[in-house]
C-alpha cells in the first residue's frame, strides 16, 4: 500500500549514490520522496549495525570532547530545509564538533569506503549552517571515520558545481514528473520498493553465457 505525501520529502542519503554515479536510477529516489509505502524486508543485520555504530559514535564523540571540543550527536544534528517549491531535505549528521571557530562535521562507518561516503558528508558541509542552531554562521570541514581509516573533507570542496548539482536533483526528485526507471539486478536487489510499486523491478541475476565462440 502506497500513500501519497502532502510534499515532497527527501532523504539525503537517496541522493548520495546518484550524485556520486554509484546509483543511476534517479525514479527510485523519486518514489520515496513522493510516497509512504510498505517497504520490503531486508535481511539486513540492523540490530549488529545499530551496536556496531553506536559504539564507534560514542568512542568518537568522546575523543573529541577530551581534546576540548563542544559535541552534539545524532538527533541534534538532525535538519529539515524547506525549497522554495516546499519540498523537504532531511538528514542528521553522526558528529558536529566544534571548538571556537574549529569545526567538523563527521560521519562514522562501518562498512567499506564508497564514493558516496564523501558526497554524504559534503551536503551536511553545507547545509547544517543553514539549518541547525549550533552551527550557524561555522564553516564545517568533513571527517569520515572507517574502522581502519578515516578521510578528510576540506571546506574548500564546497563550490558552486557541487552546490548546482545537489539543486538540480532536488527539483528532479521533487518533480511532479517521473525520471525514468532504470531496472538493474545491482541496483534493484538492494531496493526496497516491492514489484507492486515498481513492475520492472528486477530480481533474478543475469545469467553467464558460455555457448558464444568469442573467446
Amino acid at each position: 500500500m502506497k500513500l501519497l505525501r502532502q510534499s515532497p520529502y527527501i532523504w539525503v542519503t537517496w541522493l548520495t549514490k546518484l550524485l556520486a554515479g554509484e546509483a543511476q536510477c534517479e525514479w527510485a529516489s523519486w518514489f520515496k520522496a513522493h510516497h509512504k509505502y510498505d517497504k520490503l524486508p531486508s535481511d539486513f543485520n540492523l540490530t549488529q549495525w545499530t551496536a556496531e555504530h553506536n559504539h564507534m559514535l560514542q568512542e568518537r564523540a568522546q575523543f573529541y570532547r577530551d581534546m576540548g571540543y563542544t559535541v552534539y550527536t545524532e538527533d541534534q544534528n538532525s535538519f529539515m530545509l524547506e525549497g522554495e517549491n516546499g519540498e523537504i531535505l532531511s538528514g542528521k549528521a553522526d558528529i558536529v564538533a566544534n571548538r571556537g571557530s574549529d569545526a567538523i562535521v563527521e560521519d562514522c562507518k562501518t562498512g567499506q569506503p564508497r564514493n558516496s561516503d564523501q558526497m554524504q558528508v559534503l551536503i551536511y558541509m553545507l547545509v547544517l549552517p543553514l539549518s541547525v542552531q549550533h552551527c550557524a554562521g561555522l564553516q564545517l570541514d568533513g571527517l569520515i571515520k572507517y574502522k581502519n581509516d578515516e578521510v578528510v573533507i576540506k571546506n574548500e570542496r564546497i563550490d558552486q558545481m557541487l552546490k548546482d548539482m545537489l539543486k538540480n536533483l532536488i527539483h528532479k526528485i521533487s518533480s511532479d514528473t517521473k525520471p525514468d526507471q532504470v531496472p538493474c539486478y545491482g541496483e534493484c536487489r538492494y531496493c526496497d520498493i516491492s514489484k507492486q510499486d515498481c513492475t520492472v523491478r528486477v530480481e533474478t541475476a543475469p545469467k553467464k553465457s558460455s555457448d558464444h565462440g568469442l573467446f
